[in-house]
């Protein structure tokens, strides 16, 4: 006999002994089905360890341990797809999922997403408990944040920078160069950037949810907003900004319900340990009247926020009680006064200290700077005890001030009078003819500390403004992004008054849009925002209005019910100096959207007739172009490439004067796409110099 037939037969008969065990777990087995199985869920050195498994564990398909190993994990499922509903499929230790359980840990096998909580250390660079990565040379453990980033020369754009992925021929591909893979997602069908894989297949960002689990402080089934960790679990976004409180039972610190007296952590409620079957209320809550309405119990909430125990409410703060009685919410804010944080706590301060001093910016402004600061003040604004002034760019000053403190004085000496007579005065006078945006406010700041950032790369370099040369300017221009071009303003000051000379920052190289949607995909992202009634509606509508006509998310963000022109028979919108014809399915998203201005208003005025299409958070103030371009982003929509499709699409299509009337953009910029879409429009020109004669009479259009 061979030592191969040999080898046969004895597989042979551990194959035997192991279908004979199979068939004592599963009856309704015969040996010959029982032997296909383990041949499918073995290969040759896992049939041996199958078998001893099934040998010392009897039970080992019917318990449901994790403890199993992968060849018993594999015959489970195998044996529970067939329709063997005794055999239970081991599941995570951690998480419970389904799946091949190939790491072994403390107490059983874990899945390859949760090996990494397992496998945790102090790391060697930060100090914190994270799960390890990698390793240094000498063996230190490495968390993934202190991973020493590679840079390397981009094989797209030559600069050296972090190294994202390799492209096929082993080049380095940068971040900004980098593109996710585009893949068609299994639920709309759109070829998109793949966010998540699932048991259907991949799925974009737009289409994704988050799964429904149980929470670990309340033990409802909800989205998770923090995922668990080796000593915590799961919390969704509700238990998540809840304070953290001491279970009565073990003492354990957990979310609690805010109104709980007695609060039991869910590991002890699913012990039998509870102590309160319903949330108890404080003894001393005020019940509200049987009819008392909600507004007037937020004015009962407000006087005891804004009264003094003594002197009573400040005369200023007497008119807030006509604001608030316009609120859509009025639990809401009630809810909000009641904690007497942030704001409500900020308006406490400021009601105590009216009636020794009067309400102005500049108190205001000797207040620490805080989220709560600027709402205050807009909400003082709005109710008429302050007058409106350009907060945006009066902040700069204060942060100036603030920022300094980190630096050395020779900084300051140079950029505090850039700052004061040329950044902000330059934004005050633009202030005079348009308003104030956030992103205006964020350019000012950007000068001051690309200034900021500079004179710190001289000072680690061991020169000063006045004795840097031409070289070292171009290599602090080439060891950053484009940003650091935007320097030229503080340059050409401080050549102008002789604090540096022979200094220039060359203009940046304008090149080509690197990414634009394709027809296909515009017109299938059209639609969607169009028809899609999943989406939110200000998604639907900014996406439609970038989508057809490349506006920019700024001109979008300031749209007002009034700029919504309706005639007998067509609607138009005025953004910026044009006026755009809206079809029909448009028209009415955008109607919507001016029906539901006056709910979404925090504080609204009952004397105003016009809104913000896009309300914001901030009283008074439209959503901020960089959270309406989030919520696209959010949904799929990535403002930059739609814009430029849509614009590509319109110089197709008509000239480049009336493409910039149209579209908002200069004239420039009209013929540069124009020149991109390589049409001529020589015949048009001259049929339209022979019907100059005649005009049109509808008022809508350009």
């Amino acid at each position: 006999m061979t030592a191969a037939r040999a080898r046969r037969e004895r597989r042979q008969t551990v194959l035997d002994r192991a279908a004979a065990r199979l068939c004592t777990v599963v009856p309704d087995l015969d040996p010959t089905a029982a032997a296909r199985f383990v041949e499918r869920a073995t290969v040759a050195h896992t049939l041996r360890r199958l078998e001893t498994h099934l040998a010392e564990h009897p039970d080992a398909l019917i318990s449901g341990s994790s403890d199993a190993p992968v060849a018993v994990q594999r015959l489970a499922g195998l044996l529970a797809d067939a329709g063997h509903t005794t055999v239970v499929v081991p599941g995570c230790l951690r998480c419970g999922r389904l799946v091949l359980l190939p790491h072994i840990v403390d107490g059983g096998r874990v899945c390859d997403n949760c090996r990494r909580f397992y496998h945790r250390a102090p790391c060697g660079r930060c100090g914190h408990d994270r799960p390890i990565a990698t390793h240094t040379d000498r063996g230190d453990p490495l968390c993934r944040s202190c991973i020493p980033c590679r840079r390397e020369p981009c094989g797209t754009c030559g600069r050296v920078l972090r190294v994202q992925t390799r492209r096929a021929d082993g080049a380095a591909v940068c971040p900004n160069c980098y593109r996710a893979p585009q893949r068609r997602c299994c639920r709309c069908e759109h070829t998109a950037s793949t966010y998540a894989h699932t048991a259907d297949g991949p799925i974009c960002k737009s289409c994704y949810r988050r799964p429904l689990r149980r929470c670990g402080a309340c033990g409802e089934q909800r989205r998770i907003d923090r995922r668990a960790t080796a000593t915590s679990p799961d919390i969704c976004i509700r238990c998540r900004t809840r304070r953290l409180r001491s279970c009565t039972v073990c003492g354990t610190a957990y979310p609690a319900h805010p109104r709980a007296q007695h609060p039991v952590c869910l590991p002890c409620r699913d012990a039998g340990h509870i102590l309160e079957p319903e949330l108890t209320e404080s003894p001393g809550r005020v019940r509200r009247r049987r009819d008392e309405t909600g507004h007037d119990a937020l004015i009962t909430t407000l006087h005891a926020v804004i009264a003094d125990p003594q002197r009573g409410i400040a005369a200023p703060l007497t008119v807030l009680d006509e604001v608030f009685r316009t609120v859509p919410n009025p639990e809401i804010t009630r809810y909000w006064l009641r904690r007497r944080r942030g704001g409500a706590a900020l308006l406490h301060q400021i009601a105590l200290r009216a009636h020794d001093e009067p309400i102005t910016h500049q108190l205001l402004d000797s207040v620490p700077h805080s989220a709560a600061l600027p709402r205050l003040r807009d909400l003082f604004v709005h109710a008429g005890i302050l007058p409106d002034r350009t907060d945006l760019i009066e902040r700069i000053g204060p942060w100036l001030d603030e920022i300094l403190k980190s630096h050395p004085a020779h900084h300051g000496e140079l950029v505090r009078p850039f700052a004061h007579w040329h950044v902000l005065r330059r934004a005050r006078r633009r202030a005079r003819n348009r308003p104030v945006t956030d992103s205006a406010a964020a350019y000012a700041r950007s000068q001051i500390s690309l200034a900021l950032d500079f004179l710190s790369w001289l000072d680690e370099h061991d020169t000063t403004l006045t004795t840097a040369t031409q070289a070292d300017l171009d290599r602090w221009l080439d060891g950053g992004s484009r940003y650091r071009y935007f320097l030229a303003n503080f340059i050409t000051w401080a050549t102008t008054h002789h604090r540096c000379t022979d200094l220039a920052v060359p203009n940046p190289h304008s090149g080509e849009p690197s990414h634009i949607l394709t027809d296909d995909d515009r017109w299938a992202m059209l639609a969607r925002c169009l028809h899609d009634k999943t989406l939110p509606l200000h998604v639907r509508a900014s996406g439609a209005l970038v989508l057809l006509y490349g506006r920019t998310i700024t001109s979008i963000a300031d749209l007002t019910t009034s700029d919504i022109i309706d005639t007998d028979t067509d609607a138009y919108l005025r953004i910026g100096n044009g006026t755009v014809p809206l079809p029909p399915a448009l028209a009415t998203l955008v109607h919507s959207l001016a029906d539901d201005a006056d709910g979404r208003a925090p504080f609204p005025r009952p004397d105003d007739t016009t809104r913000f299409l896009f309300q914001g958070r901030r009283i008074g103030k439209p959503t901020t172009p960089k959270v309406l371009a989030r919520n696209l982003r959010t949904c799929g929509i990535d403002p930059r490439p739609a814009r430029h499709a849509a614009r590509a699409a319109w110089a197709r299509e008509i000239p480049a004067p009336i493409a910039a009337d149209v579209l908002g953009i200069h004239i420039t910029t009209a013929t540069r796409w124009a020149g991109r879409t390589r049409r001529d429009w020589t015949h048009y020109l001259a049929i339209r110099t022979d019907t100059a004669g005649h005009s049109h009479d509808n008022p809508g259009k350009t």
